[in-house]
């Protein structure tokens, strides 16, 4: 019998509860919404754990969850956004809303095709992560200001696309974990929730994404430097090269 039907339904269920979350927004409905984009993402957790435990991951699957993916995490999460703020900036409302569908199926399409080249970090903030903070800003009931909501969105957006590297917890990585960064996002947390407790959810996926551009900007520093010392220490060999020449 082939079981890869239940890993494929799983995967399905990412993709029914993206499609009902759209639904949702479009009626008025965000709190509903959001709860959809959150149900979706449990089940994206799951699929690859239930297709490993039957051993029939396949590329079936793959497309399967990549599609299912940009409808709950990007399709969805930008359609609630719009609903529940932006709709008010008219086009500046709507535009980066739906960058967000537009760049989660970029994202989705490179992290396939670099599946075998990127190991111990996302390569771009996961998609999940964006439909997760948009679900948990919506339930937290807070609403900034509308003209720094677009400007997140375009961030989510932008972010997905990046190179900058976000912890999987999957395995070893070459990435270096920085302590001031980890230390300094987790004091924005604190922070953030001890002033608006609600929000803490949100809070957590925002300091998320503050670490990833901190930890990354402190490896890129680090490998210049190192790359730096490795210029000067070939140049000081070359030049004792020569001294030694010019001896003889």
């Amino acid at each position: 019998m082939n079981k890869s039907w239940i890993a494929n339904a799983v995967t399905a269920t990412n993709a029914l509860f993206g499609g009902l979350s759209i639904m949702m927004s479009v009626s008025g409905h965000y709190q509903l919404a959001a709860v959809f984009i959150l149900i979706a993402m449990v089940a994206d957790a799951l699929d690859g754990r239930v297709a490993r435990a039957l051993h029939t991951a396949g590329p079936m699957g793959v497309e399967l969850d990549s599609l299912s993916d940009d409808i709950s995490f990007g399709i969805a999460a930008g359609t609630l956004m719009y609903a529940y703020q932006l709709k008010d900036l008219g086009a500046l409302g709507f535009i980066p809303c739906a960058l967000l569908g537009t760049f989660c199926a970029f994202r989705l399409a490179r992290f396939n095709v670099k599946v075998s080249a990127v190991h111990g970090y996302f390569e771009g903030l996961p998609c999940p992560t964006t439909g997760v903070i948009v679900a948990a800003y919506v339930l937290s009931g807070i609403k900034i200001w509308n003209w720094l909501a677009m400007l997140c969105v375009l961030a989510l957006a932008f972010l997905m696309v990046s190179e900058i590297h976000y912890p999987d917890n999957k395995g070893a990585s070459a990435d270096q974990l920085h302590l001031p960064a980890l230390l300094g996002c987790l004091a924005f947390f604190l922070i953030c929730t001890i002033i608006y407790w609600p929000a803490w959810a949100a809070v957590l996926c925002a300091a998320y994404i503050i670490f990833g551009i901190v930890n990354t900007y402190l490896n890129r520093r680090k490998a210049k430097r190192k790359q730096r010392r490795l210029r000067m220490k070939r140049r000081a060999q070359a030049q004792n090269g020569d001294a030694e020449g010019n001896v003889q």
